[in-house]
């Protein structure tokens, strides 16, 4: 009867701290899915700090002034700088810029096409008959047509197949930098370069802060 009393006892304790950590899962969720929504950064004007540094002139802060929606111009007349708390979707946290931090910025040109080059817009490259041999050499390093690889321009132009959504969406003026981490194990060289020539072509060159190229123990 007492083993009996006990295991009923053990029972409730086990189906109460299940239940806790069930609520505690269910908040967690609502929590990081609220946070999850969006992939821009919002500018949270409610957060502004705003403080006198004659780092940072007037342009600035009618950049800043443009971002927040509700902020009256009056408040940034003697502002040379202030501080931008953000929301950023990456797991939910709060992510703080300074002004300096932040980069004016423009699209970058797009890569011109070249007449008659091998890849240009994301074209196939023909390989001469002639050449099938060494082709199908190379295709054993690195498991495809490598000869075409090296044929194409590093800079070469590509056709633009975003989205709709994608050519109609409007980013903030001021950003921070990114950095372009590449990890590569016994790449070929011409794909390697032309990912770093890609990056550079194709991104804002105030947002662009270094690109790193990790050798993941190549052996050749």
């Amino acid at each position: 009867m007492f083993r009996f009393k006990v295991r009923i006892h053990t029972c409730k304790i086990i189906f109460l701290t299940s239940l806790v950590w069930f609520f505690i899962d269910v908040v967690l969720l609502m929590y990081y899915s609220d946070n999850a929504g969006g992939n821009s950064v919002n500018i949270d004007s409610s957060k502004l700090d705003l403080r006198n540094d004659q780092a940072h002139g007037r342009e600035s802060i009618k950049i800043a002034r443009d971002l927040q929606d509700g902020i009256k111009a009056e408040k940034y007349e003697d502002v040379k700088s202030f501080e931008l708390v953000t929301n950023t979707s990456i797991g939910g946290k709060r992510t703080t810029y300074l002004a300096s931090e932040m980069k004016i910025w423009v699209p970058a040109p797009t890569v011109e096409e070249k007449n008659g080059l091998p890849g240009e817009l994301g074209q196939a490259v023909r390989i001469p008959a002639d050449k099938e041999v060494l082709m199908k050499e190379k295709f054993k390093l690195n498991q495809f047509n490598l000869l075409a690889s090296d044929a194409i321009s590093l800079n070469r132009s590509l056709a633009d197949i975003r989205l709709p959504g994608c050519k109609t969406k409007k980013y903030q003026p001021l950003l921070p930098t990114a950095s372009i981490v590449v990890v590569f194990h016994n790449e070929a060289w011409s794909t390697l370069l032309r990912t770093v020539w890609s990056a550079i072509n194709r991104s804002p060159r105030s947002l662009l802060a270094e690109i790193i190229l990790v050798d993941d123990a190549s052996e050749r």
